[in-house]
């Protein structure tokens, strides 16, 4: 069975939002943020304004799974194989990454800390993994049901979710709206970053595929409409955050309305790239990976401690720019390189298994 082609066009688009989250990262952990506000109102302010576009990666992620599976046959087989890759990734990195943090600090080991090493998705040690694994292994549930609806009724469905997971919960974080809207006992949206919120960005990413027309990939033309609505909102989103104080709890939600129009018109923009990179699909292969090495808790502490831009000295001139940009570049290309080498590994590891088999079948038969 031949594979599918791979659009490098969205591929370009997976690599372009894990880079968006390692900024994320570096605006908190590496104390990017703190920093630049502290050292004045326009460093403060230039650093928000570039986090306000970098708010869609998680959301463009899962629309992107919603796009290509909402298509897919029901093959729970298929579904659970996929499944156990990304575990395996987990659990790789999970158990690895904590040995050479134990290695290097046994205060580190107590009983919690090695039973976490061993059930990552139990332990939520990268929530992200976790939820997208729950919604990959229901996908095919979700595919089969989404798929029969009508236009109609698909919007009906998504309206219905979108008002709980992501306009109730908005409302409820807003300063003084608060007081009147509330999500306590009946949701627990934690700012997009929940199960429910994946479940939206699901829906919407599979309303695109079946519903927002597209001519075939190599008639297709690159629509700047979307690309022009996406800034728009990225701004809309700022202003409404600088002029309205008590909008800043909302500002930049993953299931903000504002957040979910700006991930779901990048798709729509980057879907139109009519090109074919080996190179781009590699890179984007590893993305996942990336995500697990920078944001694994023992290597977080640890990386946003020595690269941190805390350093008060660097916001006298506009060379922190650069500098952030390089640091987030770099912390991608070698948590890339480790990536493919984990892949690499895993490769003649499944080969050598697949070879011994074959082996055993042909001892066998010859019996």
């Amino acid at each position: 069975m031949s594979k599918i082609k791979r659009q490098s066009g969205i591929e370009l688009l997976r690599i372009i939002a894990m880079i968006q989250i390692i900024f994320l990262h570096a605006y908190q952990y590496g104390l990017l943020h703190d920093a630049s506000t502290a050292a004045g109102d326009i460093d403060g302010i230039l650093v928000t304004f570039v986090w306000s576009f970098c708010r869609t990666p998680v959301d463009v992620f899962i629309m992107i799974s919603g796009y290509f599976m909402i298509t897919s046959q029901f093959d729970i087989k298929k579904t659970i194989r996929r499944g156990g890759k990304i575990y395996g990734a987990m659990i790789f990195y999970s158990i690895v990454l904590s040995i050479i943090f134990f290695i290097s600090d046994p205060s580190l080991i107590n009983i919690n800390s090695v039973i976490s090493a061993f059930t990552p998705l139990l332990s939520r040690t990268w929530y992200f993994l976790s939820n997208y694994l729950i919604i990959l292994l229901l996908s095919p549930f979700l595919n089969k049901m989404l798929a029969s609806l009508s236009k109609k009724h698909y919007l009906y469905f998504m309206g219905i979710v979108f008002v709980a997971v992501s306009l109730w919960s908005t409302l409820a974080e807003i300063d003084g709206v608060s007081n009147v809207i509330s999500v306590n006992k009946i949701l627990d949206p934690y700012m997009g970053k929940s199960l429910g919120g994946f479940l939206l960005m699901y829906i919407i990413g599979g309303y695109l595929r079946l519903f927002v027309k597209q001519k075939p990939l190599e008639s297709r033309k690159l629509n700047f409409k979307y690309l022009g609505i996406f800034a728009a909102l990225c701004v809309l989103d700022f202003v409404l955050a600088i002029i309205f104080p008590q909008y800043k709890p909302a500002f930049g939600m993953f299931n903000n309305p504002l957040v979910l129009a700006e991930s779901a018109m990048l798709v729509l923009f980057f879907r139109d790239f009519n090109f074919s990179s080996k190179f781009v699909n590699t890179v984007a292969g590893t993305t996942l990976g990336i995500y697990a090495i920078h944001e694994n808790p023992y290597v977080r502490d640890w990386l946003w401690r020595v690269a941190n831009f805390s350093n008060k000295h660097l916001y006298d001139t506009l060379i922190y720019i650069p500098i952030v940009i390089i640091t987030v570049l770099f912390i991608f290309a070698a948590c890339c390189v480790i990536e493919l080498l984990r892949l690499k590994l895993f490769e003649i590891i499944g080969n050598k298994i697949s070879s011994h088999k074959t082996s055993l079948q042909g001892t066998h038969y010859t019996k």
